[in-house]
Formats: structure tokens, C-alpha cells, sequence
């Protein structure tokens, strides 16, 4: 009795089972290769350059300042070696050093924190900027994978944990990256009409 029981049991879970009828289409795409190639990237890392340039060039500035200001004190210390001086004299020097010490202390911090400051900003900025251009590129991705009737898109530069790609093999037949970068640089301003780069 058990054993007509269970194949009959067995068929019966099978048919309700649920059965797959359509093939998943997978196309490929080099994110890398369309993230650099992208006409916005150049020019969203130049404005990034652009500003860390002139951020280094602030800080060297106030660093030269705060340098000169250093050698005031040494100054200023040195002269209260003078054997000469009355002792009221002295004691009105050393208040001055410890005074010009002080507001070097407060100069150094406030450098301190105009680069890390900076620093944030920077990478908020570059953070921005990389979340917008990767916004276009999945909009363009995500049309061309419908126009060819594809329902997943991988990154085949992608990297697992383990440093080992993530599509280990491809035939390039449903790949979408030179589709895509072509696409994204048709509004290259330098370029009129676009291409790719």
C-alpha cells in the first residue's frame, strides 16, 4: 500500500508545482567602460579637481601664514633670552609669547578643520555626482535591455567578495556597453553629434 502511495503522492506534488515557461535574457555591460567613457565624468571630475586645487591652494596659503606667525614666536622667544631686559619687561614679553602662542594654537586648529571640511565636502560632492551620472546610465541601460527584449543586465566588470568576476563567461552577443556609451554621448556638447569615445 505505501509503495502505490507515495509515486501517487510524488506525481500529485509535481503537478502542482508550478512550471517554468519562459527563458530568462540576460545581456552584459562593461560599467566601468561606460562610467568612464561618459562625457559627464570628465567633466564632473575636472569641477572636482578644479575645486580640490583650490582648496590646497587655500590651505597652503593660510599654512604659509600661520608659518610666518611661527617665526614671530621664535622671535619673540629668543628675545626673552636678552640679559638686558628689567624683569617687568621680561614679564610683559613672555604674556605677549604666550598670547601670539595661543592664537597660533587657534590658527592651526581652524586649518585643521577648513581641510577636513574641505575634505567631506569633496567626497559629498564626488559622491553626488557619481549617483547622478550612474542615475542616466541605468536609464539608458534599462532602455536598450527593453529594446532588445532582455530581462536581466549584469556588469560583467563586476567583482564578487572574493576579488573573482562575476560573469565568468559571455558570448558579447546581448552586450549592451558601446550601445550604451554611444547613446550616453550623443549630448557630448564637444562632440555634436556623439559617438563614442
Amino acid at each position: 500500500m505505501k509503495r502505490v502511495l507515495m509515486p501517487l503522492l510524488l506525481i500529485a506534488c509535481l503537478a502542482w508545482t508550478p512550471t517554468i515557461t519562459a527563458e530568462t535574457s540576460i545581456g552584459t555591460i562593461s560599467l566601468d567602460k561606460v562610467y568612464n567613457g561618459y562625457w559627464k565624468t570628465d567633466v564632473e571630475n575636472k569641477k572636482l579637481k578644479d575645486k580640490q586645487e583650490e582648496a590646497l591652494g587655500k590651505i597652503k596659503k593660510l599654512n604659509e601664514a600661520l608659518q610666518k606667525e611661527g617665526d614671530v614666536l621664535q622671535r619673540m622667544i629668543k628675545a626673552l633670552n636678552d640679559p638686558n631686559l628689567s624683569i617687568a619687561e621680561k614679564t610683559k614679553r613672555q604674556q605677549q609669547a604666550q598670547a601670539k602662542q595661543q592664537e597660533l594654537r587657534q590658527q592651526q586648529d581652524a586649518i585643521q578643520g577648513f581641510q577636513n571640511a574641505t575634505q567631506k565636502n569633496l567626497e559629498l560632492d564626488m559622491r553626488k555626482a557619481r549617483e547622478t551620472i550612474m542615475e542616466e546610465i541605468q536609464q539608458v541601460v534599462a532602455a536598450a535591455a527593453k529594446s532588445k527584449g532582455l530581462d536581466l543586465v549584469l556588469d560583467k566588470a563586476g567583482r564578487s567578495a572574493a576579488i573573482a568576476p562575476i560573469v565568468v563567461y559571455t558570448t558579447e552577443a546581448n552586450d549592451l556597453t558601446e550601445e550604451v556609451l554611444k547613446q550616453l554621448n550623443l549630448s557630448d556638447p564637444k562632440k555634436g553629434s556623439g559617438g563614442g569615445k
